[in-house]
């Protein structure tokens, strides 16, 4: 497989680059799962196993070298590096590859293979191939897991992203080692990345997290205006597509934020007892994204413009999408087909 190059300074057991191996002591019982489960909500035991699993899996990802490979992003990393208990509970592992260079599916099979029939701490790990998704199955002693993570590997970041530290969880207190600061895309792109896929599906998921960050400080704080910006780009993109790591996604139509700034709108809600404790009923959830992230139907003058999501519009798009603060995509890397 390409990209073992990228492995030769870590060892296969999850050692560190200087040859030092990692090791995930812990003092964890099914009594401290069970009490990882927040107050009045809808999860049981095994979300809560997965939540906890994750910590060990991001730290053997970390010790293995992966995230020189790749970024964390998604609802787990705002979980992770963002909210700590306060983030809803996520069963997806999303990464970006760190650079335009790398290829996608290559990185995706060597993280899945980093993963496969590997132990960390109480936790054993599993990866399956399935319809072209690769699912993470995890197996412990301390209880009953059925359901998979799921792993996903997508296009680069558009700004530099950020190194993390995990916000501490009571549970932590049982880890006899530390856990690593992970590279992970700023809160803006992430948020603009969960505008984006609310304007193809609704989902209550991406809507919890926008309003979240809207609620919580010191994110709420986050630069709207660039969120906006780079949620229309994104939309453009998803539309028409961009080089060899954006594909045109079929169900995607222009921006259009009277399709999520609304009451009345049919909402995936199969993670909705992942969300918030207890979660929110939908028509607050709705009310609440109307109220708190209305401004983002405020374009520019540029930015309507690239709200038709017209594919003549191109140049202009690579040349707003290198010109964003902090971006970290030439407009070279933008025009290249892979």
């Amino acid at each position: 497989m390409e990209h073992r190059r990228h492995r030769a300074a870590c060892q296969p057991d999850g050692g560190s680059a200087d040859g030092a191996k990692m090791t995930f002591d812990h003092r964890i019982t099914r009594g401290h799962l069970l009490r990882h489960i927040p107050p009045n909500s809808m999860i049981g035991v095994d979300v809560a196993t997965l939540d906890v699993a994750q910590d060990f899996l991001l730290a053997h990802l970390h010790a293995a070298g992966m995230f020189d490979l790749v970024v964390f992003k998604g609802g787990t990393a705002l979980r992770k590096l963002f909210a700590g208990t306060a983030g809803r509970f996520s069963t997806d592992i999303d990464l970006a590859i760190a650079t335009p260079d790398e290829d996608r599916r290559t990185v995706a099979d060597l993280v899945a293979e980093t993963i496969d029939d590997t132990s960390a701490g109480p936790f054993r790990y599993r990866v399956e191939n399935r319809r072209g998704r690769w699912l993470i199955h995890v197996d412990t002693d301390l209880a009953n897991v059925a359901m998979p993570l799921k792993l996903d590997v997508g296009p680069p970041c558009w700004l530099a992203p950020d190194v993390r530290s995990f916000v501490p969880v009571p549970i932590h207190d049982r880890f006899d080692f530390a856990l690593p600061d992970l590279p992970t895309m700023s809160l803006e792109e992430n948020l603009a990345e969960k505008v984006a896929r609310l304007n193809r599906v609704a989902a209550a998921r991406d809507a919890s997290d926008l309003v979240w960050a809207a609620t919580t400080t010191p994110f709420s704080g986050t630069d709207r205006n660039v969120v906006r910006r780079l949620a229309v780009l994104k939309i453009w993109v998803d539309v028409n597509g961009l080089n060899g790591h954006w594909h045109p996604t079929s169900s995607t139509a222009a921006f259009d934020p009277s399709l999520w700034l609304r009451t009345g709108r049919e909402w995936d809600d199969e993670s909705i007892g992942l969300l918030a404790h207890p979660p929110p009923p939908i028509e607050v959830l709705e009310s609440d994204m109307v109220r708190l992230w209305k401004d983002l139907a405020n374009l520019t003058v540029d930015e309507a413009v690239f709200a038709a999501a017209n594919e003549k519009d191109r140049s202009a798009v690579i040349a707003a999408i290198f010109s964003l603060p902090s971006a970290a995509v030439s407009a070279d890397e933008l025009w290249r087909v892979q």
